[in-house]
């Protein structure tokens, strides 16, 4: 009996396992998703009312979800401490913390560095829809790959948690 529990859980752990990867790949999609929504917030603000950087971020977190309202937050909170650590470099680290949107989503928030505050207002807008637009190809392409690798996960995990219980009896 005892051995039995112990192969059941070996193989939900199996299962487990292959079903957390495929989510993790959903995850990734919805960050995605939700970054490029927070840029278009920004792009929208710049079109409409041109606030200054500091404002520009606030509204942008306020009205953005997951990971795009922690950077715009902590973009705006790091404006208080210019005299310490520039504007770009404060983008550039923040957007590093975002693992989840994976090296290429961070590559693309991290080129808006030097533009955001610093170049004239078309600039900016042209520099947000352009980064908007790669994020939601990127989002695409990583819905793609949740259909098909999210699906061989699930059935790894599965059939590593068979072959274990077959293994382990």
């Amino acid at each position: 009996m005892l051995r039995l529990m112990g192969a059941v859980l070996v193989a939900l752990g199996g299962t487990w396992l292959g079903f957390r990867a495929a989510d993790g790949l959903r995850r990734q999609v919805r960050e995605l998703r939700r970054m490029a929504a927070g840029l278009a917030v920004l792009e929208g603000e710049l079109e409409l009312n041109a606030p200054p950087l500091a404002q520009l971020l606030g509204r942008g977190a306020r009205y953005s979800e997951g990971g795009a309202r922690e950077l715009f937050q902590a973009c705006a909170q790091g404006l208080d401490r210019l005299d310490r650590e520039d504007f770009p470099s404060l983008w550039r680290r923040q957007t590093g913390r975002k693992n989840e949107l994976g090296p290429e989503g961070q590559a693309v928030l991290a080129s808006l560095a030097d533009i955001l505050g610093r170049c004239e207002l078309q600039r900016q807008q042209q520099a947000l829809a352009a980064a908007r637009r790669r994020l939601e190809e990127l989002a695409g392409q990583r819905e793609q790959d949740c259909r098909s690798r999210g699906r061989v996960y699930q059935a790894l995990g599965v059939s590593g948690g068979a072959f274990l219980i077959i293994l382990l009896l």
